[in-house]
């Protein structure tokens, strides 16, 4: 069930080992694979490995063994989840329960094992087979103008899965592509013009060179 967020006061460093246990603790879950979540750690952001799913973290000619920050690991280990989610727990559950659940319970869950819609009757999410899923899409993708739809994706997505999702738009008829990157850089394309006249920063790379103070926000 969800509770009500606490907060108390916090004076330690925003890292360090208190970032270690905390880090400890996410690949020590029911579904996590220890071990191996420690070794794929050890190949992320280097140039025989992978890039972060959470950020753009750079991949340096000289990295150390631990390259990446806190919630860049956290990241990868939910993407090393094993636990999995059918039928019988939403069965188990209507959709009005869940919608109680704190988000790290619903994730904590495990991943989805086959296609699923909501049955306003029961209140409850139904399996449905993949053909059968991709024909209620069509039907609904054809009963719509395509100025009116938005095919909208998360900037995890890896860059090969997100073309193909483009292609079909563009071939669906337009090319309204949003993704959640949107919502971190819309506030300062809209925010920085009223604010300095223009929607980047105005600082040079150069400037860092002859300054005493830098300030960093956000």
């Amino acid at each position: 069930m969800a509770t009500s967020p606490s907060f108390e006061p916090y004076n330690h460093p925003s890292g360090g080992w208190g970032s270690v246990h905390s880090l400890l603790r996410h690949t020590t879950g029911e579904h996590m694979p220890t071990i191996e979540g420690m070794r794929q750690l050890t190949r992320q952001n280097k140039a025989d490995g992978f890039m972060c799913v959470s950020c753009a973290w750079a991949k340096p000619d000289d990295p150390h063994v631990f390259e990446f920050c806190e919630n860049g690991a956290k990241a990868t280990m939910w993407e090393l989840d094993q636990g999995c989610v059918g039928a019988d727990f939403f069965a188990r559950y209507t959709v009005s329960e869940l919608l109680q659940w704190a988000d790290h319970d619903l994730e904590r869950r495990g991943r989805l094992t086959e296609p699923m819609r909501y049955d306003a009757g029961s209140d409850h999410y139904v399996p449905v087979a993949w053909d059968e899923a991709f024909a209620m899409i069509g039907r609904e993708l054809k009963a719509l103008e395509p100025e009116s739809v938005v095919f909208y994706t998360s900037g995890r997505a890896s860059l090969e899965t997100s073309y193909m999702y483009a292609l079909m738009a563009r071939l669906y008829g337009n090319n309204n592509l949003p993704d959640s990157s949107n919502m971190c850089h819309e506030s300062t394309s809209v925010g920085l013009p009223r604010s300095i006249g223009v929607s980047v920063g105005t600082v040079l790379l150069e400037d860092f060179e002859h300054t005493d103070c830098i300030l960093s926000f956000g």
